[in-house]
């Protein structure tokens, strides 16, 4: 079994995502979205360190740009990958 927070996420994987969240358009412009008007990209951001945590951490995020506006919305690249694991179908042995 892949795992999950190594597993590379796709366009598509974004796009069913989005589309199984019930985001089906750009939150800015209104635009319906389809498989070629988003541009997704991964990116690592580091948090400091914090009063309750106190090392710093790497957050792993999808960026995800609507081709339309330029507006971009924010993902975490766990949660999106928990998801996608979700809704593959169970082995019946």
């Amino acid at each position: 079994m892949t795992d999950t927070q190594t597993r590379a996420i796709t366009k598509a994987d974004v796009d069913k995502f989005l589309y199984g969240k019930h985001l089906t358009s750009c939150a800015v412009c209104g635009r319906f979205r389809s498989k070629c008007d988003l541009d997704v990209h991964t990116l690592s951001c580091q948090r400091g360190a914090t009063a309750d945590c106190s090392s710093s951490s790497t957050l792993d995020v999808l960026m995800i740009v609507c081709q339309n506006c330029g507006a971009i919305e924010f993902h975490d690249r766990g949660v999106v990958a928990k998801w996608l694991a979700a809704q593959q179908p169970t082995p019946v042995l």
